[in-house]
Order: C-alpha cells, then sequence, then structure tokens
C-alpha cells in the first residue's frame, strides 16, 4: 500500500548553554537540541505537529527532554533552538498548499468572467457543458451532463443543438469535446432549443451551464 502523507521527526542542534546542573555529574555545561515533528505530504513537510527541547551534559552525556526540563528553560532554549530559519521550511507543504488554492481560486474566477462575455458576445460554434437536470424541469436523470452548441443568433434568440448523449460525470463530455465527436451532426437531436441572452446569464448563475469552450 502507498503512503503519501504522514509524520515524521527531526533533531536540532542547539547551542551551548549554562545555568542547569547535570543531576548525574553535577556539571553546568550542556548542549541544547530540540525535536521537531512534523506531518508531511508526499514527503514534503507541512506543517508542525510538537516541539519538544533537551539538553545533553557536556561531561557525562546525560540527556534531560521534555518534562524533565522546566517551563521557563523550556522557553529559553525554545527561543535559542527553534529559529525562523530551521523552522518555517518545515511549513513549505503548507505554503504550497495555500498558493495553489489561491491559484485555482483565480484561475477559477478568471474562468468564469471568461464565460461570461461569452454569453454576453455569444459566437456560433460555442459549446455549453450543461446539467440536463437543471436546464430541463421535466428531466430527472442520473446522466444528466450534455452538451449545446451555438447553431445560429439572432437579436432575441440564440439557436442551440442539443446532444444525444448524456453522461453521469462532466468527464464524459469533456471526452466527447477532446476526441471532436462534437463536429458530427449524428451527435445532435434533430430538435433545437432557442435561450435568450438573459435566459443563459440565469442559466449560468444557477448552475445549469457547467461550462463554455471557444
Amino acid at each position: 500500500m502507498f503512503i503519501f502523507f504522514g509524520t515524521k521527526g527531526k533533531t536540532i542542534s542547539g547551542k551551548l548553554v549554562e545555568g542547569f546542573q547535570c543531576p548525574s555529574c553535577k556539571n553546568k555545561r550542556f548542549i541544547s537540541f530540540g525535536i521537531i515533528r512534523y506531518f508531511h505530504i508526499f514527503w514534503i513537510p507541512t506543517f508542525i505537529t510538537s516541539r519538544k527541547v533537551g539538553i545533553e551534559c557536556t561531561h557525562c552525556k546525560r540527556t534531560l527532554i521534555g518534562e524533565e526540563i522546566s517551563n521557563k528553560s523550556s522557553k529559553q532554549i525554545k527561543a535559542i533552538v527553534f529559529n525562523k530559519q530551521n523552522t518555517i521550511p518545515l511549513f513549505s507543504g503548507l505554503i504550497i498548499i495555500t498558493f495553489l488554492f489561491l491559484l485555482t481560486m483565480y484561475e477559477g474566477n478568471k474562468k468564469s468572467v471568461r464565460e461570461y462575455t461569452y454569453i454576453e458576445q455569444p459566437a456560433i460554434n460555442d459549446i455549453y457543458t450543461v446539467n440536463f437536470n437543471k436546464l430541463f424541469s421535466d428531466t430527472e436523470s442520473e446522466y444528466k451532463y450534455g452538451l449545446m452548441k451555438i447553431s445560429s443568433i439572432s437579436l432575441e434568440k440564440i439557436k442551440f443543438k442539443v446532444s444525444k448523449k448524456a453522461y453521469n460525470k462532466v468527464s464524459g463530455v469533456r471526452k466527447d469535446i477532446r476526441e471532436i465527436k462534437t463536429l458530427s451532426r449524428s451527435y445532435y437531436d434533430k430538435d433545437f432549443l432557442y435561450i435568450s441572452i438573459s435566459e443563459l446569464k440565469k442559466l449560468k448563475d444557477s448552475g445549469a451551464i457547467y461550462s463554455i469552450d471557444r
């Protein structure tokens, strides 16, 4: 089974610190360090899940970690060990995800503006991927995604050819467009559909029009 997410650990070396007393040898010089656990997706660090600090005696190598160190001392060591240089990279996945989300939002908004422009300025052979269940009030089927293609344009109405085929997923329609099946006359029903620009806007707002290709 392929696992593409999970948690991992990382140890970060700190500086020499004093002011503590080793319970084993009474030495007062320690090397500080930090232990970070982080969540990863495809081994890309996404966000930190926990941070602990520790100290190691320079004489007997006795190690104290987490609750073995007082809260006050732990905070002081955290400030030394966990700096921007070694913690920000562990949020790289989150930064990438945020960037991709914003990019998707931007592209989606740009696509929406472009499609409303297509409705305002229709062109012959524009292809509309539609939800037949929302387009026709008397239709309720699992195979709801189909296609309309502009056949002619007048001042009052736009004349559409309507596909004979319908699919349960949008991908079926997209495949037909990619494979140029939509160029064939036999792909469409013999009856035409007439819709005004104002009606098209409402259909787009309601989600009856999924996308428009030109």
